[in-house]
């Protein structure tokens, strides 16, 4: 416990009287006369220093500025002189309390113009201040012990809560550091964001969550006298006064409110407010009375959060804050940073003693598989990176938005082109996800390529369920998705959209009038759910093809303390001299309207033009600048600063950069030296051509300039206003003719590069999608340039990456929306594609969605495609030879063989075999090999079958593929298995597990984990089976992969139900299984799991239990119309009546699953007529027939006797 000095108002008698308590003593100085040190003016310009002067730091406002500073300092000595130097006791107290190990300051006083006296600046005249030797300062209301804060909070984690302003203008708001620097805790952490932040919502959430808060943090509130100003519950904003916000406070037992006050509050309702708090029992109060710029926030609140966590007392964790800033003072201002007295801004005010306990990381236990854990907050999918720069301000727009989104579930955010939407979006985004504000998850999207409502569909399906929920109908997808938006609080982010419909106004548009009308459809849809906000964002103000109901916000430039912030990077990265600055730097932000693009743009200039300069040269430019038609969205002031900061470019740089225009939003280094520094073609345009080196001053300069982003040393991003105004240049150098030869190199190297990223798709696949997508735009571009320019074959190389990508992720709708744009241009047909030149293109186009169609399991599809493939290539002269002849008979083969046409599928392969057996490209006819043993294998030729895979083997050897090895190897121990070769079948699949483990491959490798335990299984090796079962459980627990997990769960039931010793753990992992049916809505499997569990009661007897899950196995069959399932399980029904000597219950089942199969044509009737045969001698003969004719008004059947061997 720390010692305690005390500096105590005598208001009455206009004296101050210090003490000192220890645990041991107290001693009292005598008191001595005290004046106020500050008058109301001098109060007013410590404001103003503290709180405007950053904004404007130039000509009378830095001599202004230089006075406070010096008196400042003397203050804090007037201050130590009136308490300290009146007497020699005060001075023995002083020397006596520096001497202990703690000492905390006090400032006692009932008067808010004492507390609010700047104690922090105590000094001698020497260069340290008092508040740095001592433990801590605080402010009490009375000299008088203080109670204990008797209240048990949780010590396993570091609970706030967090209350938002009605208003963000001026609040100066802490609540984006306050949320990292939880997320760096080393322990846990959790932040409640309270919406709305009303007395009421207040009061309800405390009282929801007593004894739980550690903090309660209100964010940027503005106090009046009449008290802090909060949301009224009705878009309106209610004043609260002290004694009333510590009600609730109190009651829940939350030990610590921090208060940092906005800009328009008074210092005396803040110290007034703040001590009301502590004198109505909220133990300790921490209040800035001013917003903290800059790095001050993040210092601030790193400190304050480590300190809470760490258990330190709260006056000596504001004492490590101060220190952490008056370390690194440096905040921005007009004219760079600037060393702010900010440190002196944060008071503690104490109601109640309080000894913060520690918060303890606990270790976490690995968990078991398959063991209910704590469901996992659905997130979205991930947010892509912002800016350079980040999300600089912009509180109170965020705040704005928020509160929109409580008018209306859809609001469209709109603004001129650079003047940070996106930034704004993602950062409102990422503040819902990390706050709770959205729990259903965060889901971003951006209409950058020819996408539309597929694509959305397809990112927050396969975010929410997993690649698998790309496997549904069509508008299954769509219902799906939208029946969990509306049912989740989500948000939706719909950048660009403005691209939709084709921007400038008059350009072409990325989707239909259809394709708008689907997704403005859908976003209706969902905003009549109720739940879910959609953010759509926009440069035009109004999208004339959105016809739901939505509110408008209309985002401007920064406002003025952003405005400073972004200066101040953007001046210190160009290494700009801020005396050479002036007040006409202050014109320049005005002059762009604090527009963030245009500053990132203007600003650079500044370290070779003096601001005097430069503002005049831009405004004389500005006066003659008529704006062309297709700058719509963008502000004459941009268009300007661009051109001007262009002209001030070397000769090589304004030559070069323009082709950039020919790239969708980045540019690899690499792939611009492949086309500048090889070949003739860029330097007969240009007049030179670039190396490496040249290719990186040429970026570098770029981005030094403002016109480019990095992304990585080697990678560059370009922002959206870019491509108009580098081609705008383009074609002021280029005539036509030229710029084509560009356009033809850019679609040479990127065809070069579609092939090499097709090659790396092969040996890394993860590696690889990431880099086709990441270039998805400009391969996008070349395309449509290869397109037009006729250059069929490249346009060939360019799609198939794309292709590949969209059909490993699933992406069918996209990837169709693609085939279908690409035929419009070769044409429909053969006839049309042979006539226009791109035939090759169209069998490629018709082969691969062929292809898909079987994956996807649209036969009657697919054979349309292969009849018009097969028509095409049976009519040329080499067709009955064309590899491409046999590709299409493998396919047909597919389909009969999904089809169960075996005879039909041994046919087809082997026509497509004759063609290419024996030829140089080895793996078709492998795949032949494989088809023909899948159909050996069905029809049960299992020798057979085993000969085709093993030739189909040895092809995959020798080529060293070793996917499909794997392939071969499970189908060969298959067949083993089939043929109870057991050890063989081992073998096989130990040799697949082997190859997968070695490629980290645990999608496929829990397979083989499951079949290596079926082996084990089907011998009775039951702890070898266990184990396997769990080792694949394991893995696909990790995975995620739910269906797979039901899969292991229902085999260890097996496992157990077999040893026949303990029923309890057999049902155990059956429910287990059920839990995951349930959790990915697999009906029928849940229904299986039902009947497995009918099974395991019924063997044991357990009738009741037996026909308990029977019976719902039955409910569920029947809503799913699976007659075969159905079937099966009448039948047991009906033999748990038989067991119980019911003989009518039993032949009312039987009977009923009679009629179903032998209407169906069901495999079971054999064995219901074997059960019926068995009741009807039990019931007897005459009996039988009269039951029979009264239930199915017919004669009963007189084919009962079945060989009980077909029963089998």
């Amino acid at each position: 416990m720390a010692d305690l000095l005390q500096i105590v108002d005598l208001a009455d008698s206009g004296q101050v009287q210090l003490s000192y308590i220890s645990g041991t003593e107290d001693v009292t100085a005598p008191p001595a006369n005290f004046s106020f040190p500050l008058t109301d003016s001098e109060l007013a310009e410590m404001r103003w220093y503290l709180s405007e002067y950053p904004e404007n730091t130039f000509g009378e406002a830095k001599t202004r500025a230089e006075t406070v500073e010096s008196g400042l300092k003397d203050l804090g000595r007037l201050l130590y002189e009136a308490v300290f130097g009146c007497s020699d006791e005060a001075r023995s107290l002083l020397e006596t309390a520096s001497q202990a190990e703690q000492t905390q300051l006090s400032i006692v006083s009932s008067r808010s113009e004492f507390l609010g006296l700047p104690w922090e600046l105590l000094n001698d005249g020497g260069e340290v201040y008092l508040v740095s030797t001592i433990a801590g300062v605080s402010r009490r209301l009375s000299s008088e012990p203080l109670e204990d804060f008797s209240g048990q909070l949780p010590t396993d984690q570091l609970n706030v809560l967090l209350l938002l302003p009605p208003t963000g203008e001026g609040s100066g708001s802490i609540a984006t550091e306050a949320l990292t620097a939880l997320e760096s805790l080393s322990v846990s952490a959790e932040l409640d964001c309270l919406r709305p932040s009303s007395k009421a919502d207040l009061q309800e959430q405390l009282a929801r969550k007593p004894r739980h808060y550690h903090l309660a943090h209100f964010d940027g509130f503005t106090i009046d006298s009449q008290g802090i100003c909060m949301e009224d519950g009705s878009s309106g904003v209610a004043s609260i006064d002290a004694p009333t916000l510590a009600g609730p406070l109190t009651e829940a037992q939350t030990p610590v409110v921090l208060i940092n006050a906005s800009a328009s509050s008074a210092l005396n309702d803040v110290i007034s407010f703040a001590a009301g708090l502590a004198q109505n029992g909220v133990p300790q109060v921490v209040v800035s009375p001013l917003p903290i710029a800059g790095a001050g926030r993040v210092l601030f609140c790193e400190n304050f959060f480590k300190g809470l966590s760490g258990g330190t007392p709260i006056a000596e964790t504001v004492a490590t804050v101060r220190e952490a800033m008056k370390g690194h003072p440096q905040r921005p201002s007009a004219t760079g940073p600037l060393v702010s007295w900010d440190w002196t801004l944060t008071m503690v005010f104490e109601g109640r003693k309080y000894a913060p306990a520690a918060i303890v990381a606990e270790e976490e236990t690995a968990p078991v598989p398959g063991m209910p854990r704590t469901e996992e907050e659905r997130t979205g999918n991930e947010l892509p990176q912002g800016g350079p720069y980040g999300l600089i301000g912009r509180h109170a727009e965020m705040l704005e938005l928020e509160r929109r989104f409580t008018q209306s579930p859809v609001v469209l955010l709109s603004g001129d082109v650079g003047a940070g939407k996106s930034e704004l979006a993602l950062g409102l985004a990422s503040w819902l996800h990390k706050t709770g504000g959205r729990p259903g998850g965060v889901f971003y999207s951006a209409f950058e390529v020819g996408a539309g409502l597929e694509r959305v569909l397809h990112e927050i399906g396969t975010s929410l369920a997993g690649l698998d929920f790309a496997d549904m109908p069509n508008e299954d997808r769509r219902t799906w998705v939208l029946n969990y938006l509306k049912e989740n609080p989500a948000l939706l982010v719909f950048d660009s959209l403005q691209n939709l419909s084709g921007f400038p106004t008059g350009a072409p548009g990325l989707l239909d009038d259809g394709e708008m009308a689907d997704l403005d459809a859908f976003i209706k849809d969902v905003s009549q759910g109720g739940q879910t906000w959609t953010l759509l964002v926009s440069r035009r103000g109004e999208e004339r093809w959105l016809t739901a109901p939505h509110e408008r916000y209309q985002l401007g430039g920064l406002a003025n303390a952003d405005r400073i912030v972004l200066g101040t990077r953007l001046l210190e990265e160009a290494g700009a001299d801020p005396m050479r600055l002036g007040p006409e730097y202050l014109e320049i932000l005005d002059l762009v309207v604090g527009h963030p693009l245009a500053m990132e743009i203007a600003l650079p200039l500044l370290k070779d033009v003096p601001a005097s300069v430069l503002v005049g040269e831009l405004k004389a430019e500005l006066e003659k600048h008529t704006p062309s038609p297709d700058e719509e969205g963008r502000p004459s002031y941009l268009t300007v600063v661009m051109d001007h900061a262009f002209t001030r470019m070397t000769h090589r740089s304004r030559t070069h950069l323009p082709f950039l225009s020919m790239f969708r939003s980045r540019v690899m280094m690499d792939i611009l030296t492949h086309i500048t520094g090889e070949g003739q073609a860029y330097r007969s345009v240009t007049g030179e051509q670039l190396g490496y080196g040249a290719c990186r001053t040429l970026l570098r300069t770029a981005r030094t300039s403002g016109f480019l982003e990095p992304i990585t040393p080697s990678v560059y991003q370009i922002h959206p206003s870019l491509p108009w105004f580098l081609g705008r240049s383009l074609y002021r150098q280029f005539p036509q003719s030229a710029i084509q030869q560009l356009e033809h190199e850019v679609v040479r190297v990127y065809a070069d590069t579609a092939d090499y990223f097709m090659e790396t798709l092969y040996e890394n696949q993860d590696a690889g999608t990431t880099a086709i997508l990441a270039e998805e735009g400009n391969i996008t571009q070349a395309l449509a340039l290869s397109l037009e320019a006729g250059q069929w074959e490249n346009a060939q190389l360019l799609v198939q990456p794309l292709a590949q990508v969209f059909r490993m992720q699933k992406r069918y709708p996209e990837l169709r929306r693609l085939r279908r744009q690409l035929l419009e241009t070769t044409g429909v047909t053969a006839e049309e594609a042979e006539e226009s030149g791109g035939i090759q293109l169209w069998l490629y186009l018709m082969g691969t969605e062929a292809s898909e169609c079987i994956e996807t399991k649209e036969f009657d599809r697919a054979d349309i495609l292969n009849q018009q493939l097969l028509e095409y290539l049976s009519n040329k002269e080499d067709g009955e030879t064309d590899p491409r002849t046999a590709a299409v008979f493998h396919q047909m083969g597919q389909v009969a063989q999904n089809r169960w046409q075996l005879e039909e599928a041994h046919d087809l392969y082997t026509q497509s075999l004759a063609i290419i057996e024996g030829g140089e490209d080895q793996e078709p006819i492998a795949d032949d090999y494989y088809g023909l043993g899948m159909v050996c294998q069905y029809r049960r030729r299992y020798t057979e079958a085993k000969e085709w895979f093993s030739k189909a083997l040895e092809i995959h050897q020798r080529v060293e593929d070793a996917e499909e090895m794997v392939k071969d190897y499970r189908s060969l121990g298959l067949c083993s298995q089939y043929k109870f070769e057991y050890d063989e079948a081992a073998s096989w699949y130990q040799r697949a597990r082997e190859i997968l483990e070695e490629n980290r491959d645990e999608e496929n490798a829990v397979l083989v984990y499951h079949s290596l335990g079926t082996v084990c299984h089907a011998q009775y090796q039951f702890d070898e089976a266990e184990n396997w079962y769990q080792q694949a459980l394991s893995v696909s627990d990790r995975m995620g992969n739910h269906s797979q997990m039901g899969i292991e769960f229902h085999h260890l039931g097996l496992v157990e139900q077999a040893r026949d010793m303990f029923v309890g753990d057999a049902e155990h992992w059956y429910m287990m299984a059920i839990q995951q049916w349930q959790e990915i809505g697999d009906r029928r499997s849940e229904g299986d799991e039902c009947r497995q569990l009918g099974v395991l009661f019924h063997e044991q007897k357990e009738l009741d239990k037996a026909e308990e899950w029977y019976g719902q196995a039955r409910d569920i069959f029947e809503e799913l119309q699976d007659l075969n399932r159905i079937c099966r399980t009448y039948g047991q029904l009906g033999m748990v009546a038989e067991e119980r000597d019911d003989i009518p219950g039993a032949l009312l089942w039987a009977g009923r699953t009679y009629q179903l199969a032998e209407s169906n044509n069901l495999q079971v009737l054999v064995q219901v007529k074997a059960h019926l045969a068995r009741l009807k001698e039990k019931h007897g003969d005459d009996n039988f027939a009269a039951w029979w004719r009264e239930f199915a008004d017919e004669d009963p059947p007189t084919d009962l006797d079945v060989d009980p061997e077909t029963v089998l």
